[in-house]
């Protein structure tokens, strides 16, 4: 089968951590999101993959060359927008996946599943502990869709069963995708598509791990996650002072340099970042070439973008 990625947003939540860099190249545990969802669904099988790009592409572009098929959005187009953009290499079941997500996951249940269902839309679903802030899916015994419900107020939540950002798709749903208009999957598409076909839309527990990595908080749990029980993921050609203090969990990336008696708690430092002797810092995620100089203390929570200096 084929897959798309979304990749084409400007991860407004994560700024400034984003403004030189499309949110799904942002590191996790010093791996590229993007590069940790291409490996996850090669590693399955799929090897034909799309991606649409918006913000600078050109950093895709050049960390994946002639890897995957791409797809220039001059405006944004929205998720099911985007897609059909690509209706000529999408002409068989295809998966979508969220660029913004850190996944773990078997896609093989769900393919099956929609296969022995005959559905034109399978859309894999988590239980969410904050339902307002996600399109909530509603299903009979049998896993078909009977309601959608887009990030509603906290009165009116009927679920907790959430949309994850993961669908299988026959190509037919393209042709109910308006040509160069913005249009959503959750808001738009599939409410359409229930009304036309209440018997073809299905839905299925992800079955594996994923966590949406578009806010600081976020963001920082996707990396301690990936860390497990470890406290330290330090990249082989970062230098750390004897003198330093490391607490808790950090991640540090190629290149850094951290100086003596530096403390360093529950942090993320991307590559190329230099800490002068005595800085403290805690809790902050830093981008890359960032330069904090001797004695800095900043505040707890500190997202600082790349090249910065704080002196």
């Amino acid at each position: 089968m084929k897959a798309m990625i979304l990749a084409a947003g400007e991860g407004t939540r994560l700024r400034p951590l984003t403004l030189t860099l499309p949110k799904p190249m942002v590191p996790v545990a010093n791996t590229p999101l993007l590069v940790r969802t291409v490996e996850l669904l090669r590693r399955q099988g799929v090897e034909q993959l799309a991606v649409n790009l918006y913000h600078k592409p050109e950093v895709i572009r050049a960390h994946f060359g002639t890897a995957l098929t791409y797809s220039d959005e001059p405006t944004l187009l929205g998720t099911a927008g985007g897609v059909k953009k690509l209706a000529g290499f999408l002409d068989t079941t295809f998966a979508v996946l969220y660029g913004d997500n850190l996944y773990d996951f078997e896609l093989a249940p769900l393919l099956a599943f929609h296969r022995a269902k005959n559905a034109l839309v399978t859309i894999a679903t988590f239980e969410t502990p904050n339902p307002s802030a996600c399109g909530l899916v509603i299903t009979d015994a049998h896993g078909r869709v009977t309601r959608f419900q887009e990030k509603p107020p906290a009165a009116e939540v009927f679920t907790n069963t959430a949309n994850a950002g993961v669908y299988i798709l026959e190509p037919e749903v393209l042709a109910f995708i308006p040509e160069g208009l913005v249009c959503d999957f959750g808001r738009d598409l599939f409410p359409a598509l229930l009304a036309r076909f209440p018997s073809r839309l299905f839905a299925l527990p992800l079955g594996g791990y994923l966590r949406d990595t578009g806010t600081p908080e976020n963001y920082r749990q996707a990396n301690w996650d990936l860390l497990g029980e470890q406290t330290l993921l330090l990249a082989p050609t970062a230098q750390v002072a004897p003198e330093a203090q490391l607490m808790g969990r950090n991640v540090i990336g190629a290149e850094c340099k951290i100086a003596s008696e530096v403390q360093l708690t529950e942090s993320i430092l991307w590559e190329g970042c230099q800490l002068g002797v005595g800085a403290q810092l805690r809790r902050a995620i830093l981008g890359r070439g960032v330069v904090i100089g001797p004695g800095v203390v900043l505040p707890p929570g500190a997202v600082i973008g790349e090249g910065e200096r704080v002196l």
